[in-house]
């Protein structure tokens, strides 16, 4: 009796395996046809992300010939990512932050003098502080809500007199 079985099972168990194959090649073409009407990158929600990483996990190393919406180095760091690998807490603006105190100097200065960006520099290269950038200085005083130094080309004498007039 198990002499009968085996082989019949053994034919269904087949057949399934050919059936789900031709519907993934077929989701396959059908995808690459929608990717490629798509111009450009897909940007992945979160939730998104999520559920292909768990859909993508069981598949192992053949994800890489199914995966079309994002790159297989890509699926495999949102993999690391999602075990805790990155150890760095990275600045959500991109960038490494710069030291406290040398952001609450750029500060102290801004609100002392009311320089610009390029003057705060000056004076931080007088202090011996020559790994900032104009652009920095921008961002620091961007977050600070603090605007930047008057615009010293439109400047009337008599605006820069009354400005200055107590030092000179």
């Amino acid at each position: 009796m198990a002499k009968i079985f085996h082989p019949l099972l053994a034919l269904i168990a087949s057949a399934t395996d050919r059936e789900l194959a031709k519907y993934v090649e077929y989701l396959k073409a059908e995808n690459k046809i929608l990717r490629a009407r798509i111009p450009g990158q897909i940007h992945t929600t979160a939730g998104e992300r999520q559920k292909l990483i768990k859909l993508g996990k069981g598949i192992g190393r053949a994800i890489e010939d199914l995966i079309t919406i994002v790159t297989p180095t890509t699926f495999f760091r949102w993999l690391r990512d999602e075990k805790g690998s990155k150890s760095k807490t990275k600045n959500p603006k991109g960038g490494q932050r710069k030291p406290r105190e040398l952001r609450e100097l750029v500060i102290e200065i801004a609100k002392t003098t009311g320089f610009g960006y390029t003057r705060i520099i000056g004076e931080l290269r007088k202090l011996g502080i020559n790994n900032i950038s104009r652009q920095t200085v921008r961002n620091i005083l961007k977050e600070e809500e603090i605007q930047p130094g008057p615009d010293r080309t439109s400047d009337l004498w008599t605006e820069f007199l009354n400005r200055h007039g107590e030092t000179l």
